[in-house]
């Protein structure tokens, strides 16, 4: 019985021929140890004593935690204790917890049990009900689990237990933008394949989420980019979806007031992310194996197992269109892989393509094959999104010649088909995608496609008629230049943002496949294919090489020509320099025109009407040259990115401004208003000249530019860089890092102790940007505070933050210089149950410190327990006979303070031998106060002595652990002289009921073997302490018969004499008056 119940898994399916893998044995393990320490205990009995296991090691809170786990996936009944325990017991958050559950939903989650699975649902529930940190993530590798083209009942129940949890936590979904993208992504994906009446019900629930989502958090659906238009075509004809499309289509800021239409969405690249989405982790696991690992002709026993796998249902014809964009659009290998003999991927692309047997799902698969060549631009997007494709069609001339043909033809037909109005469009997208293939020598000629001899005559005609610029060109097989292309084939992005992306990859697409603005509302959308993203780009702007020439003059884009007529109105110079930005495609020759502007415009100022003409056509041509070209990516932040970033025409205007601050004979006037109106319309302009100053280097006098700026703006400064950094970490956080150096060093006053500025920092950064600013600010290069008292408040304010951003500000006030003593005074405004960060913060920064009076003062009168006996413990353990003399200080100060009668006065005379009349601490230690004894210490002293006795449990439970029994006696601290003589001078002015209440910590009194002075116990001020005076003599008495050391005799007979003089003063029952002694 043993060995069956050992070889079964109460978690994971395993057939007979499968053994236990190490996750299962380790759920098991870790299942026995929770059980050895809850069996037969009650709750409370098993929480203690699970607590008391987690504080032990890391592994043995990691075993606990993944028992636990185990608990709750196979024991549904104990589920609720056993998540209530390990919410308890987790020391990180429960980051362990969801570590493993990732691991197991990642790479196990279709071997489990339905029992397991549906107890995976109720824990993950329970981590969005907690808000627990990172739970988004888990639940974004949850849908990957979501399987495309699968309608089995496993897939589909998944598919709704997850939407319905959604549903349910609707309001923690909303905090989450990129899980509301994927989301919306996935699920958009998947109404497309319930299209059975069987599956009617979760497909209008899918439908009404979609929906609801898209309408109300439109700005986040955004970020998927143009693949949230694929998605919507395929769902175009549900009636719920018509609706969107036309709002979409023709009143898009109902939407969004920013939203201005499609061509603004389909600018934006869609992530590697959103495509991972759509394949299972396994099968990506086996399309990266196939294209990284399989020798080309030995692909085909894993393509049949593969198809056999995922493939062989009517239903999972749509997967092959999600598998063809990851390849495209994620899998690009390396030199090594290209010259080696593993299969290409276009071996893998044509073999999807041949064994696709429905027409719609061929025809998709197409479109997503070529959808990069629809919208390339050679300056941004990447070469390896569209080598595939031409590689299909070149490698099967021979072996397929109708593979080739039948490409070709959907190549050429999709021009005018695809979406009429933008016809043009497309065909420049193609016409650069070839240019771009033979200026890369990705083939050496097209002629073998061009002019085939294999093709019927219809489709060669067809060819010419396409392409005539490439029918022209295969004779030498030179790339066309762009003098074939008709002038209203170039296109137009527009848009009312600058995209910025986080990671390396910001494409922007031209608009495509959607119906033209003029169309009426009764017009249905006309949709052919789908469409599919970019990932990396491999060039940001082209630099223009010599003079300008008559083919320097571009087309003027169609957003460009909506303010011809405005241009026309602008008199003399200014609508001469106007037109040269908008019709020049050099960009030197533009960048002068800019020049040229500026200083018309500084000579001359415009009146009001012409300024306001001016303002908008400038703002037009930027806006375009923004859109066209991005500034900068997050990961390219170098010296040449920054470099290439600022040489276009809008920088050439912030330039000349910034350098018109050093010539007073300039008029600067004129442009800071145009700056200030283009301000209006583009508010990112505040953003772009603290970037401009920080790549160009500029010097200190041109940062007066912006405040120059701010006051024409009649804004504060402060409040200026507030709001165009809130901008700026809108676009990207890297570049607001980036730019922090400039803004804490040349803005001082403004930004140092800012609260808000540093929380916007702390609360837009991650853990990788926060390593950066750290160097940075050791480095000596960003200085975010001051050293003067409104630090504190800063530090007060930012209590109220979310943990990781009061976090990351402690993190960069340690590394700053920032006086302790200053931070110390923080310590009276913070409460235990309320500001953990801070404490915690302040505890690890005052562990490293050298206990001194100051600290100690303050430390002591600290109302907080937890905090003080958690650092004397730690001194302790590291030197208590430095410790013990600094708390004997203390009680010294604290004495001297307490105001109580009995005073104290000292006297000496030059003539006589100094003499010791004092008790035995006054001697000791230098006291000057005999406080009268028996009358009771202040709340100060009894907070001090409420520490001790914590110090004093703390100390005893650490003994009693590591040798199994009570040794107080080894409490060095306690156990030192000073202490000793400090506690017994307490333990005189304490009333009965304080001595009652220390007693524990007085008890240490009697354990005391050191040879100090106890004569303070036979105070002649008041009553003497027999027994203390009778250990005393004994003590004495031994000690001289064991020790025979000249100066310890001496000393001896120095105590002897203060006692016997002491007693002659008792008989004389007069007050003695000690002196200071040496």
């Amino acid at each position: 019985m043993d060995q069956v119940r050992s070889s079964a898994s109460r978690i994971f399916n395993i057939t007979s021929v499968e053994g236990r893998d190490d996750w299962d044995e380790k759920c098991d393990r870790t299942f026995g140890v929770v059980q050895n320490l809850i069996n037969d205990l009650s709750e409370k009995e098993a929480h203690d004593a699970l607590t008391s296991a987690v504080c032990k090691d890391a592994k043995t809170h990691e075993d606990v935690c993944v028992g636990l786990i185990y608990v709750i996936l196979t024991d549904q009944q104990n589920s609720a204790r056993s998540y209530r325990d390990l919410s308890f017991v987790s020391r990180d958050g429960l980051a362990l917890v969801l570590s493993h559950l990732t691991q197991l939903v990642v790479e196990r989650f279709p071997r489990l049990l339905d029992s397991v699975r549906s107890q995976l649902i109720w824990l993950i529930k329970e981590l969005v009900r907690a808000n627990v940190t990172g739970t988004d993530m888990l639940i974004w590798n949850l849908m990957r689990q979501i399987a495309g083209g699968d309608v089995a009942a496993k897939n589909i129940w998944l598919a709704d237990t997850l939407m319905e949890l959604l549903i349910d936590q609707r309001a923690w979904l909303d905090k989450f933008p990129f899980l509301i993208a994927s989301v919306v992504y996935t699920y958009l994906r998947l109404i497309e394949d319930h299209i059975s009446p069987t599956h009617a019900f979760i497909r209008q629930k899918e439908i009404n989420f979609c929906v609801s989502l898209l309408r109300e958090k439109f700005s986040d659906c955004m970020a998927i980019g143009r693949d949230l238009v694929r998605l919507l075509q395929h769902v175009a004809r549900v009636p719920e979806f018509e609706l969107l499309w036309r709002d979409i289509l023709h009143n898009p800021k109902v939407l969004l007031p920013t939203f201005t239409g499609l061509s603004q969405l389909m600018q934006i690249r869609t992530s590697r992310r959103f495509l991972y989405l759509r394949l299972t982790p396994d099968m990506e696991k086996k399309i990266i194996f196939l294209t990284s690992s399989v020798r080309f002709g030995n692909q085909k026993r894993y393509q049949d197992w593969f198809q056999r796998q995922y493939l062989s249902t009517p239903e999972s014809q749509s997967l092959r269109c999600d598998l063809i964009r990851f390849i495209v659009g994620v899998i690009h290998p390396s030199n090594e892989v290209l010259c080696s003999e593993i299969i290409p991927r276009w071996a893998v692309l044509g073999w999807l393509l041949t064994t696709c047997t429905h027409p719609v799902a061929a025809a998709h698969a197409k479109m997503a094959l070529f959808y990069d060549w629809l919208f390339y631009d050679g300056e941004r997007d990447n070469i390896m999104n569209i080598e595939p494709a031409i590689l299909v069609m070149y490698h099967s001339m021979r072996p397929h010649p109708a593979i080739t043909a039948t490409l070709l033809d959907f190549l050429c037909r999709i021009i005018p088909n695809f979406y009429p109005p933008m016809a043009n469009q497309v065909r420049l997208g193609i016409l650069t995608s070839l240019r771009q293939i033979l200026e890369k020598r990705v083939l050496p000629s097209l002629s073998p496609l061009m002019n085939n001899p294999k093709l019927d005559r219809e489709l060669q005609l067809l060819i010419q008629e396409s392409f005539p610029e490439f029918c022209r060109a295969t004779q030498n097989s030179s790339p066309p230049t762009a003098d074939g292309v008709k002038t209203e084939d170039f296109k137009e992005l527009d848009g009312d943002s600058m995209i910025v992306s986080s990671n390396s990859e910001s494409v922007l697409a031209p608009p495509s496949l959607i119906p033209a603005s003029d169309t009426h509302l009764s017009d249905e959308p006309v949709f052919s294919e789908e469409e599919d993203q970019d990932d990396i780009p491999i060039a940001t702007k082209i630099k223009m090489r010599g003079k300008m020439t008559a083919n320097s003059v571009r087309t003027i884009p169609p957003q460009l020509l909506e303010i011809s007529n405005t241009v026309a109105q602008l008199d003399g110079d200014v609508r001469v320099y106007v037109e040269m930005l908008i019709s020049e495609s050099d960009i030197e020759a533009r960048c002068s025109a800019v020049e040229n502007l500026v200083q018309s415009i500084s000579q001359d100022p415009l009146g009001s009407d012409q300024s306001q003409m001016l303002v908008q056509c400038l703002h037009a041509i930027f806006l375009h040259d923004l859109n066209t070209t991005p500034l900068l990516t997050g990961h390219q932040i170098n010296p040449e990115a920054m470099e290439e970033s600022i040489s276009r025409p809008l920088f050439v205007l912030l330039r000349s401004f910034a350098e018109m601050v050093d010539d007073d004979s300039k008029s600067r006037s004129p442009i800071a208003e145009l700056l200030v109106e283009l301000y209006k319309l583009q508010p990112k302009m505040g953003y772009f000249l603290l970037y401009f100053l920080r790549a160009s280097k500029a010097s200190e006098s041109k940062f007066a530019s912006y405040r120059e700026v701010c006051q024409a703006r009649d804004m504060e400064v402060a409040h200026c860089l507030l709001e165009d950094l809130k901008i700026c970490a809108d676009d990207d956080v890297n570049l607001l890092c980036y730019m922090a150096v400039d803004v804490f060093q040349k803005f001082p006053d403004e930004s140092r102790n800012n609260s808000e500025l540093l929380h916007l920092y702390v609360s837009n950064i991650d853990g990788s940007q926060l390593y950066q600013l750290v160097v940075q600010c050791l480095l000596g290069a960003l200085v975010l505070f001051d050293r003067d008292p409104s630090v504190i408040e800063l530090l007060v304010s930012s209590l109220e933050w979310e943990t990781f951003e009061q976090m990351a500000l402690w993190q960069l006030v340690a590394a700053h210089s920032i006086p302790l003593s200053m931070l110390l005074s923080l310590l009276p405004k913070l409460k235990e149950d309320q500001h953990c960060e801070a404490l915690t913060a302040l505890l690890a920064m005052i562990k490293h410190e050298r206990p001194n009076n100051d600290l100690m003062k303050a430390l002591l009168n600290c109302p907080i327990e937890s905090f003080v006996s958690a650092l004397l413990s730690h001194w302790s353990m590291e030197s208590s006979t430095n410790l013990a003399p600094i708390l004997a200080n203390q009680f010294n100060s604290a004495l001297n303070m307490n105001s109580l009668p009995g005073g104290l006065s000292t006297s000496s005379s030059p003539g006589k031998r100094k003499r010791t009349t004092m008790n035995s601490l006054s001697a000791a230690t230098g006291f000057k106060v005999t406080p009268t004894p028996g009358s009771g210490i202040d709340s100060s002293i009894e907070l001090i002595m409420t520490h001790m006795e914590i110090l004093r449990t703390c100390l005893t439970a650490n003994l009693q652990t590591k040798s199994g029994k009570q040794q107080s006696a080894e409490i060095k601290v306690f156990a030192h002289e000073s202490m000793q003589q400090a506690l017994q001078q307490v333990q005189q002015v304490c009333n009965d009921s304080q001595k009652k209440k220390f007693s524990d910590l007085f008890s240490l009194l009697d354990t005391n073997d050191e040879p100090e002075v106890s004569s303070g116990s036979r105070r002649p001020a008041g009553r003497g302490n027999k027994r203390a005076g009778n250990r005393l003599t004994t003590n004495n008495s031994n000690r001289n018969s064991k020790q025979s050391n000249k100066e310890e005799s001496e000393e001896e007979s120095s105590e002897e004499e203060i006692i016997v003089k002491q007693r002659a003063a008792k008989k004389r029952r007069k007050a003695t008056v000690g002196s200071d002694s040496d």
